[in-house]
């Protein structure tokens, strides 16, 4: 039987309603939030900040500027490359008679100015053999974590980002560069998933660090920015410096103060609570305009990136506010801090509100139903090739079969 769509609708509904009832509220919250940035103290937040410490129930960022400030985009470079990957995958599939998983990397690299040019093109890889499909502990190798769902997630944007390393190494020093990811520098699908500690070394440390290691250094030959972008985030950590910003107690000790108060009943939940970074910046900064520079205090940034770091700010793209990410060494260099500011905002102007570049990657990395559908009748087809049994389980069969 299929959805009942008769009660779902009922249900969507309800929710509508709730979200409307609570709309005044929201808007209230804003204001106050919108109030605490003007008047926010910056060195009184970095003390109160640093004596709370880990009482703290949440991750507070850095400020590094005035959050009621927004900044105008540098003048565009006469002539420039903006450099993309983007990256898709085909899992291990347990129905398939051979165990292996495909990662396919688009690349887009786009030229503007005297010699405008185009570059598309994407690198698929199969992962087949046995020391490909799992991650090992050299110090004890019979310890091994098999490289599907989100360990595979996590080593494609490995593969992702050493793509883009690759691709920036070929172009010309000379040329002012952005290298761009889509998404988040931080590989959030590690955190609090119990793996062993040598499974995120080798992904964070010995794979994304260390492309973050050749990004630096190849910055230090040429003008080269690397940064992410996230469209429509859903972060709330300039929020949640409004909350210790606004909280009534000397220093916030989460547990000590309100241990006992219900979860939106706390002090800052009521004055800022439940609101999202982006509703902020709508508010603050005007087209074309970037927040200030916040720096992230996430655990796994301070244990694993070591002297890349990790600082990120907001930007009035026109059709929706952005988030870009970019390494410590980034934003404290203001032309580099410039040059990821205004390249990103004039990609999201070439495009519909979101960049050109990444659009293109995506599109040469994408992997579509057809694709994963035709790639399963080609791993069949081979092992056929090869006279070994082809096989499948009853309830991948079943699938694919009409009973009534």
């Amino acid at each position: 039987m299929s959805l009942d769509l008769g009660q779902t609708v009922l249900q969507i509904d309800r929710l509508a309603s709730d979200l409307k009832a609570r709309q005044g509220d929201r808007e209230r919250r804003l204001q106050r939030a919108l109030e605490a940035v003007r008047s926010f103290d910056a060195a009184g937040y970095e003390d109160k900040r640093q004596r709370s410490g880990a009482n703290l129930a949440w991750r507070v960022p850095g400020v590094m500027d005035d959050p009621a400030t927004g900044y105008t985009p540098a003048a565009l470079p006469k002539d420039f490359c903006v450099a993309a990957v983007d990256g898709s995958h085909i899992d291990v599939d347990r129905h398939l008679s051979a165990r292996c998983f495909l990662v396919n990397i688009g690349v887009s690299v786009l030229t503007y100015g005297s010699n405008p040019d185009a570059m598309l093109s994407s690198q698929p890889r199969l992962y087949a053999r046995d020391d490909e499909l799992v991650l090992r502990d050299r110090n004890a190798v019979q310890r091994q974590q098999n490289i599907e769902g989100v360990v595979l997630g996590a080593k494609r944007t490995v593969e992702e980002v050493r793509a883009l390393a690759d691709t920036v190494r070929g172009l010309p020093p000379d040329l002012p560069t952005l290298a761009l990811l889509d998404g988040t520098l931080l590989m959030l699908g590690l955190v609090g998933q119990g793996y062993e500690e040598y499974v995120r070394r080798e992904l964070i440390e010995e794979g994304f660090v260390r492309a973050l290691d050749d990004f630096r250094q190849m910055a230090g030959e040429r003008p080269l920015a690397v940064a992410s972008y996230i469209s429509l985030p859903r972060s709330a950590e300039v929020v949640n410096s409004l909350r210790l910003a606004v909280c009534p107690y000397e220093e916030a000790d989460c547990d000590r103060h309100c241990g006992r108060v219900g979860p939106e009943s706390r002090p800052c939940d009521t004055e800022v609570g439940g609101l999202m970074d982006r509703e902020i910046w709508s508010e603050v900064l005007r087209p074309g305009e970037r927040s200030a520079v916040f720096e992230s205090s996430s655990r796994m940034v301070e244990k694993y990136y070591r002297e890349h770091g990790l600082s990120f700010f907001y930007v009035h793209a026109g059709e929706e506010i952005g988030r870009v990410e970019v390494p410590d060494w980034v934003a404290a260099d203001e032309a580099l801090l410039g040059l990821a500011h205004s390249l990103v905002l004039d990609q999201c102007r070439k495009g519909p509100g979101y960049p050109v570049a990444l659009m293109e990657a995506h599109e040469q990395a994408v992997v579509t139903g057809a694709d994963r559908q035709a790639f399963v009748e080609m791993v069949e087809e081979a092992i056929s090739d090869q006279r070994m049994p082809v096989y499948t389980s009853e309830k991948n069969r079943s699938k694919r079969l009409r009973w009534l």
